[in-house]
């Protein structure tokens, strides 16, 4: 039986609620790979990656669920909170001027 995305979708987040982050993970990139635009998938990977200690690896996940959907708030504050976290304060500076140009 193959699952649909919806379906992976959900059984990974319940994998990342119950702390099997390699389950999680093998699940947001099995839906990356045929839709690699899928903004919660790209979200949840680069928090994942950030509670890992990966900030780095994480914000090309941010930024791509980030530029599939602007209107979710918590794409925004997980992305500028990456780049606090790693130094980059013009980028998250940037970054806060655009939300608040959206409204947030």
């Amino acid at each position: 039986m193959e699952l649909t995305i919806g379906d992976a979708f959900r059984k990974a987040i319940e994998a990342h609620q119950a702390g099997r982050l390699q389950d999680a993970e093998r699940l947001y990139r099995a839906i990356l790979q045929t839709h690699p635009q899928h903004p919660d998938a790209n979200h949840n990977l680069g928090v994942l990656a950030v509670s890992v200690g990966k900030i780095e690896d994480g914000l090309p996940f941010f930024k791509a669920a980030l530029e599939s959907n602007t209107t979710i708030e918590q794409f925004w504050f997980s992305y500028i909170d990456a780049l606090i976290k790693l130094e980059r304060h013009g980028e998250a500076q940037r970054l806060i001027v655009e939300a608040k140009e959206k409204g947030f």
